[in-house]
């Protein structure tokens, strides 16, 4: 065999050798992309759980100092969590179960939201509260 007869090989192998660098730059990519998002729609749901915790803290303690139940304003807005639409709703049952005493049961049910359904970064969250006055 002749040196100008190899020539070609050691291009055909800088070529693949190229190739295969190139596709693992654009797999490790991805995964990092991916990575990313799921970091992030973790901590939404985080954030979007918190911020209902959060509200049913903020209803708890207006019924503990006096306001009605059907005065609890709703939408909830909480500075700490910007951008979540949060919700509170409120539902009072009165019992006369005692000669002259009423026992009230009401019920706290708060949902948070950020983004839309169609959104790829939406999450919802929903938590509830009973407590006797």
């Amino acid at each position: 065999m002749s040196r100008q007869s190899e020539r070609g090989v050691a291009l055909i192998a800088a070529i693949f050798l190229v190739v295969i660098i190139g596709a693992g730059v654009v797999l490790l990519s991805t995964l990092s992309v991916r990575s990313s998002q799921q970091t992030t729609q973790n901590l939404l749901q985080l954030r979007a759980q918190l911020s209902v915790n959060a509200a049913l803290e903020y209803g708890v303690q207006a019924l503990v100092e006096g306001v009605a139940c059907a005065d609890l304003a709703s939408p909830v807005n909480i500075a700490s969590y910007p951008g979540f639409s949060i919700e509170l709703v409120c539902t009072s049952n009165n019992y006369n179960r005692v000669a002259n005493k009423t026992i009230s049961i009401l019920s706290l049910v708060a949902t948070a939201e950020w983004g839309s359904p169609a959104d790829a970064d939406y999450v919802w969250a929903e938590s509830g509260a009973a407590i006797e006055l």
